[in-house]
């Protein structure tokens, strides 16, 4: 049987990350949509045959060569449910999970990945949950929800992100969720060491083995709030046990002679964050930390979309 070519729509795309694990996954992007303009320069950057359309999500009208599309994906908003935040759900005008499933009924999708903070599997959203899997039952589909953590797909954060896959019944019948590994995930220290030493810092390997953790989850925040630095306090704080300084990020690694405890750069945030070394996240410092701090990280989009990629071709193989 010649294996075929799987198809995705992404929308609130970002900086990428969901997109480029579905990408590794074996999905071919047909469209992303993305509001935000120095999220769609990183898109066109790394990946000029992509097609990036920059657009308000609410006023977005698709080509009608998307009705059909396997997949489904995006990550909308996640103020309405973080904790950092008023958590209203659904009552907060940010919410674009009613705009996103109003897509679906248009596209007939055979699949969706929609992906959102932790706080959205919280018991009091517990009936919007449940709302939002009655609608893509109306639709056709069969949905669940999971809480994943990103340590356990080799992430060296924690980063629980709340997961939504819906197939059609067929579908769901071959999906699993993909297996945890905990001991996947090196530690900040091992993740981070070549590039704190790329500028000769004689303590890179010292600092290395003490910084033996996990990071914390990074936050991106929004246009108003959050920037170039490692979260709020209690971040911070955790940061600080493995020796780095979380109040601002460095334009450079430590150099030879530095004494003290270093910062982290954009890119070590992005390696924390999933993203291989070729991905260039563009635009200056601030805009640069709010894209990694608010993606999805690509290890994990990889593996449960290996698994609804799975699902597909048990499926098709059956037929």
């Amino acid at each position: 049987m010649t294996k075929r070519s799987y198809s995705s729509l992404e929308v609130c795309a970002g900086a990428g990350g969901q997109a480029l694990g579905l990408e590794m996954a074996g999905f071919e992007h047909k469209a992303l949509v993305e509001l935000e303009s120095w999220c769609t320069n990183t898109l066109s950057y790394n990946r000029p045959h992509w097609n990036v359309i920059q657009a308000d999500l609410n006023e977005w009208t698709p080509d009608k060569e998307l009705t059909g599309i396997d997949l489904f994906a995006g990550g909308v908003p996640c103020p309405p449910f973080s904790v950092a935040g008023k958590q209203l759900g659904k009552e907060d005008d940010r919410d674009l999970f009613s705009r996103a499933l109003d897509l679906v009924d248009q596209l007939q999708p055979r699949g969706v990945m929609l992906e959102n903070v932790r706080g959205l599997m919280d018991p009091k959203f517990e009936d919007y949950r449940t709302e939002i899997l009655e609608r893509l039952s109306h639709s056709g589909f069969v949905g669940a929800w999971k809480l994943l953590k990103a340590s356990d797909y080799g992430v060296p954060q924690l980063r629980p992100r709340a997961i939504l896959v819906a197939l059609r019944p067929s579908d769901m019948a071959s999906f699993c969720w993909p297996e945890a590994d905990a001991a996947s995930a090196p530690t900040v220290g091992e993740a981070l060491l070549d590039l704190m030493a790329a500028n000769g810092w004689e303590e890179a390997t010292n600092w290395a083995e003490a910084a033996n953790k996990i990071a914390p989850t990074l936050v991106g925040g929004s246009k108003k709030h959050g920037g170039p630095d490692l979260g709020p306090t209690r971040a911070r704080k955790a940061w600080l046990e493995m020796n780095v300084i979380g109040t601002t990020i460095a334009d450079e690694a430590p150099e030879s002679g530095f004494k003290g405890q270093p910062r982290l750069t954009p890119k070590m945030l992005a390696r924390i964050q999933g993203f291989p070394d070729s991905w260039e996240i563009t635009g200056r410092k601030t805009n640069a930390c709010r894209q990694i701090g608010n993606a999805f990280p690509p290890p994990v989009a990889k593996a449960v979309g290996t698994e609804i990629r799975r699902a597909f071709e048990n499926s098709d193989r059956a037929a």
